[in-house]
C-alpha cells in the first residue's frame, strides 16, 4: 500500500510539473506544499515513505506482527490519503 500511494503521488507531481523530490519522503512533502495533502496527513505520509525504506532494506530484522501492527494501527492514513486525491481529481 505504501508503494501505491508512492506510486500515485509521483504521478501527480510528474503530471501537475511540481518540484522534483529528492526522496520517497519528499514526494508527500511536494504534494503538501501544493496544497493537496494538509501537514497532517504530509507527515504521516513521510514516516510512511521512510517506514518503507526499513522495510526494503532492513526486512530480515523486523518482525512480521510489528509490520501488521503498525499497518493496522496506520490504515486511516491510506484512507485520508485516498480521500485527498480523490478530491484533488475530481476538480478536474
Amino acid at each position: 500500500m505504501i508503494e501505491t500511494c508512492l506510486d500515485i503521488a509521483n504521478h501527480i507531481v510528474s503530471d501537475r510539473g511540481y518540484r522534483a523530490p529528492v526522496s520517497y519522503a519528499d514526494i508527500f512533502k511536494v504534494l503538501g506544499e501544493n496544497n493537496l495533502l494538509d501537514k497532517k496527513i504530509v507527515d504521516r505520509m513521510e514516516k510512511m515513505a521512510k517506514f518503507r525504506n526499513i522495510l526494503v532494506h532492513q526486512y530480515e530484522k523486523i518482525e512480521a506482527e510489528i509490520i501488521v501492527g503498525i499497518l493496522k494501527k496506520k490504515f486511516g492514513d491510506f484512507d485520508q490519503f485516498k480521500k485527498a486525491v480523490v478530491g484533488f481529481i475530481q476538480k478536474f
